[in-house]
């Protein structure tokens, strides 16, 4: 490199130092304003719509279960006796059972049924049962469906016989209707006034 070229270089260098000095006065004088992130995106009208409905719903469903009444559970209700059979066998027995419930000062409720799908439906439904008078047929079910508990606490072994006791005694061709004790229901209860009615009632007859 000659020294001509030499000179030229410097100067360069110092125009360009110069220049620089020159910029970084001029950002200290005017700085630039800050940088701000762009804003977000705005909502689209579909989703907009749909907020608007599942504000809506929600408002709706809200008031909906404010205005309904206050469901009764299972154990608000009285205790129940269901009774199975025609209606005259569920009069005769429904109006000896209220005459042992208030001679024994005792709190029941006695619904009736006609016949197994009448029971059906009602325990569908969500009726309460804590005790059975049905026929032995229909207890035989129960039991081995697993609905059934023993009549007595001290029965060790569960079985049917220790599940259903006829209301009356036996006879051939008359079907035999008994008690039985709902698993699912208030045991202890139901066995009291089971036990109540069995040594202090007075025996229910087909003849009265």
């Amino acid at each position: 490199m000659s020294y001509r070229d030499y000179l030229e270089e410097q100067r360069k260098l110092a125009r360009a130092k110069k220049e620089a000095k020159e910029a970084k006065e001029e950002r200290l004088r005017h700085p630039r304003p800050p940088r701000l992130d762009p804003p977000p995106a705005a909502d689209t009208p579909l989703h907009l719509i749909l907020l608007a409905i599942f504000l809506t719903v929600t408002t709706v469903v809200g008031w909906w279960a404010l205005s309904l009444p206050a469901l009764k559970s299972e154990q608000d209700r009285p205790p129940t006796v269901v009774v199975q059979g025609i209606p005259a066998e569920t009069a005769a027995i429904g109006a000896w059972l209220e005459r042992e419930v208030q001679a024994s000062n005792l709190s029941w409720q006695i619904v009736s049924v006609r016949n197994r799908a009448e029971l059906a439906a009602y325990l569908n439904a969500g009726g309460r049962a804590d005790l059975f008078i049905i026929d032995r047929d229909l207890a035989e079910e129960l039991y081995e469906a697993g609905m059934l508990a023993p009549l007595l606490r001290k029965a060790e072994t569960p079985s049917f016989a220790s599940s259903f006791a006829p209301l009356w005694d036996e006879r051939p061709f008359t079907k035999t209707l008994g008690w039985a004790v709902a698993a699912a229901g208030d045991v202890d209860y139901a066995r009291h006034l089971f036990t109540v009615v069995q040594q202090f009632g007075e025996p229910f007859s087909l003849d009265n």
